[in-house]
């Protein structure tokens, strides 16, 4: 069993990874990732305490919002299929060996904790390299752009939502700045979204960490950024999304306003 030492917020992207690889071991899985359970069975963690019902629940949001982004990263890897991809806070997540379509430029951006757990499981290539950084660290925006022409697509998944909302608006603003023009996809919560998961019993009660960015209506950062343009937004919780029938019936009795949101630099 593999080393594993991480605490705080690094330690929630162990919830994603136990779900996609618990929906890969599925026969009709809406998800396929042999990395994510190769990572997830060789960790010396225990996982078991994330199988009571309210967990579980859990996983399957973020199991489908993987699927969500992924079908959503496919689609802008047609239209530019040598677009550099960097993933905000990325984890364990084994995105490029699912989408990998031999062109793309990929970097994986986590704190140097996550890169040592990192480096155990996944290779850095000539198209694919971590940056051991916060995504508040503006060293990486230095690399990246030396490295990368763009155009650039960012993914944050879980992971900007764990910050204050002076952090988060900070890397709007740099994104903004140094990537104009670029996508940015990335998750984000309503204020009721964080009251309901203390009554749901989330999965991150686990964890020590908890969501501190929130906003009522993605559309605010129009007005604060003049470059930002909203593209899609994506109702993970009530939306009539094509995995909308796999959350049981009483799924949405407490939580409410959680969603992906496509947007423009």
């Amino acid at each position: 069993m593999s080393d594993l030492k991480l605490s705080g917020v690094s330690e929630t992207l162990l919830i994603p990874l136990m779900g996609r690889a618990l929906e890969s071991k599925k026969t009709d899985g809406i998800l396929k990732d042999k990395k994510s359970v190769e990572v997830f069975e060789s960790l010396d963690y225990d996982f078991k305490k994330f199988l009571d019902p309210d967990s579980k629940r859990s996983m399957l949001r973020t199991t489908i919002r993987t699927t969500i982004i992924d079908r959503l990263v496919e689609n802008i890897l047609k239209e530019n299929p040598s677009i550099t991809v960097v993933e905000l806070g990325g984890g364990l997540n084994s995105r490029f060996e699912r989408l990998d379509n031999g062109r793309v430029r990929w970097y994986d951006l986590d704190v140097p904790e996550v890169y040592e757990v990192w480096k155990q499981f996944f290779v850095e290539t000539d198209r694919r390299t971590f940056l051991p950084f916060s995504a508040f660290d503006e060293q990486w925006i230095t690399k990246v752009k030396q490295e990368s022409k763009g155009p650039w697509l960012f993914i944050s998944e879980a992971s900007v939502i764990y910050f204050p909302e002076k952090e988060v608006q900070q890397l709007f603003q740099s994104l903004c700045e140094h990537f104009s023009g670029s996508y940015y996809l990335f998750d984000s919560a309503e204020p009721a979204f964080l009251e309901g998961l203390e009554k749901d019993n989330d999965a991150l009660k686990y964890c020590d960490a908890k969501i501190k960015w929130s906003i009522e209506d993605i559309h605010e950062l129009e007005k604060r950024f003049p470059t930002i343009d909203v593209l899609k937004i994506i109702d993970l919780e009530s939306a009539d999304h094509e995995y909308r029938s796999l959350y049981p019936a009483d799924f949405h009795k407490t939580v409410d306003g959680y969603q992906l949101n496509l947007i423009s630099l």
